[in-house]
């Protein structure tokens, strides 16, 4: 049993240039838990959707906000947990993607969410007040 390590806690502006960032946080996380890179590579992919939809859809045109990520990691558990003050959105809600059907049919969008729930061992929402709250475990 590794013991529980102090949680990490950042904020992005509602920005895509915050990207970057993202992925800065996350290389030291990596470094400072003894991450492994596959667990780094999906947490990336997932919290890059969750971060382009939450901007990309969560405010209106150039209004102004804040996403909030704390990571906690204790023994085989990695949890993430985001808070938005954006328009509400239930990212548990969208169905999976039809990915049977030829690529000239599908129709563009629900992939990100799709692959953020299958790169999750949970995957919550919630809304609190004005707050979108997601909470995701990935088990390793």
């Amino acid at each position: 049993m590794s013991p529980r390590h102090k949680p990490v806690r950042f904020v992005l502006n509602n920005d895509l240039c915050e990207l970057d960032r993202l992925a800065q946080m996350l290389d030291m996380i990596k470094k400072k838990w003894r991450l492994t890179d596959k667990l780094i590579i999906q947490l990336n992919l997932v919290l890059d959707e969750l971060f382009t939809n939450i901007v990309s859809y969560g405010y209106a045109e150039g209004a102004k906000g804040q996403i909030t990520f704390i990571m906690d990691f204790e023994d085989d558990e990695l949890r993430v947990t985001i808070h938005d003050s954006g328009k509400p959105f239930d990212p548990t809600i969208p169905e999976s993607p039809a990915l049977d059907i030829p690529l000239g049919d599908k129709h563009v969008g629900g992939l990100g969410i799709f692959l953020a729930r299958q790169y999750s061992d949970t995957f919550d929402y919630r809304r609190e007040g004005n707050r979108n709250i997601v909470t995701l475990t990935k088990k390793f």
